[in-house]
């Protein structure tokens, strides 16, 4: 008899065994259905625009398993794309207060949370949160890229410079059009001309094909009746950003009016022209060469220029030339109308353009008011450009 009761212990153990095996998986099973059909309920809370039940419903899963973190996370970062903060806060500050975080996941949700803040326009929350996240000896460039949108936006230019220069020497030259544009922000906030100079050096310095320093440099120098200088600036836009030239056409007409060099100012406008300058520089061109009575070397040039790069605005000036030179009559008449038609044909279109985004404008922004990129707005090219 207990030679039996002896074999069958082996047994009753392997079944003990077996048994607990199948209960801990029966519990599992039960748990991860749950969670299932807890997602489900929470996904059906959202689609039916319910979207306080689904938050309560997701924070009460959260106290089931750590694992739903990420999911949360995601949650929340859906949640601000909606435009719906407040609820996105209440998740992510439910996250942070939970004490079973580690140090990384605690991180993940605070700088949501800051992320969140920004979105509702708490721009002083937000700030203490990237602030307290930079403070970190190991914490991730994106902390000091929120701080600088935060400084962008409440225009604390020199916050955002210093922050800037925290950052790798990498990623500091991947933002030195960004910077550079923080310095030109500073010198059209100085009180006098000698700050702005000084800050605007400091932006041509982070980087020097910043054609905005370069322009308002330029005009700086001309009111100050500093003209070798102002020429010295223009020329070195000219080779700069090309694309802006022609934004300093008036102020080199002016200094080259002053210091009376008109064949100085000739020689300018067809370099640029060569360089690619566009069409408002060649209709300049054309327009001085008229004033010194070259009238055939005028239409000559913008014949070439519209063969080459047919555009409305050089089309416009050519009839001009064609409407002055035309008797009076029908023709003339109908010429001037056609004339007419195509100037506000060029008033009607945009003369500027994102090139990150694509916004269109009459007016040359530095900022982007769509992307918010820098220096990103540029005259249009082609038929409706230059």
């Amino acid at each position: 008899m207990l030679e039996i009761l002896f074999l069958l212990l082996p047994i009753a153990a392997g079944y003990g065994w077996y048994m607990g095996r199948r209960s801990i998986r029966q519990s599992d099973s039960q748990k991860s259905k749950k969670l299932s059909r807890d997602y489900f309920t929470g996904l059906n809370f959202l689609l039916s625009n319910e979207s306080d039940k689904a938050v309560d419903l997701f924070i009460s899963m959260l106290d089931v398993d750590d694992e739903t973190i990420d999911t949360h996370l995601s949650l929340g970062s859906l949640f601000r794309k909606r435009g719906e903060v407040d609820r996105s806060i209440r998740i992510h500050q439910n996250l942070i207060a939970r004490p079973s975080l580690t140090n990384d996941q605690r991180d993940i949700a605070m700088m949501e949370l800051g992320k969140d803040y920004m979105a509702a326009g708490f721009y002083d929350r937000a700030e203490e949160i990237f602030i307290n996240l930079v403070s970190q000896d190991e914490h991730s460039e994106e902390a000091e890229t929120q701080l600088i949108l935060i400084y962008q936006v409440t225009k604390e230019w020199q916050n955002a410079i210093d922050i800037t220069k925290r950052l790798p020497r990498k990623r500091q030259q991947a933002l030195k059009c960004t910077t550079a544009h923080f310095y030109c922000q500073l010198a059209d906030e100085a009180q006098n001309d000698n700050d702005k100079i000084k800050k605007l050096q400091q932006a041509i310095k982070q980087d020097a094909k910043c054609g905005r320093a370069w322009l308002t440099l330029a005009k700086i120098y001309l009111d100050a009746g500093q003209f070798d200088l102002c020429k010295h600036a223009i020329s070195e836009l000219k080779t700069a950003d090309i694309d802006l030239f022609a934004d300093a056409i008036a102020t080199a007409k002016q200094v080259y009016r002053d210091t009376q060099d008109p064949d100085g100012y000739q020689e300018l406008l067809a370099k640029a022209i060569a360089e690619g300058a566009g069409a408002s520089v060649t209709v300049a061109l054309a327009e001085h060469k008229i004033s010194v009575n070259q009238h055939q070397s005028a239409e000559t040039m913008m014949l070439d220029s519209l063969y080459r790069h047919p555009t409305m605005k050089g089309f416009q000036h050519l009839m001009k030339l064609h409407i002055k030179q035309a008797e009076d009559g029908q023709a003339k008449q109908s010429l001037s109308m056609l004339e007419q038609l195509v100037e506000q044909q060029i008033k009607f279109r945009p003369s500027y353009r994102c090139t990150a985004c694509g916004f269109p404008s009459h007016g040359l922004y530095w900022h982007c008011p769509s992307c918010k990129q820098w220096g990103s707005i540029k005259r249009i090219k082609g038929l409706d450009g230059e």
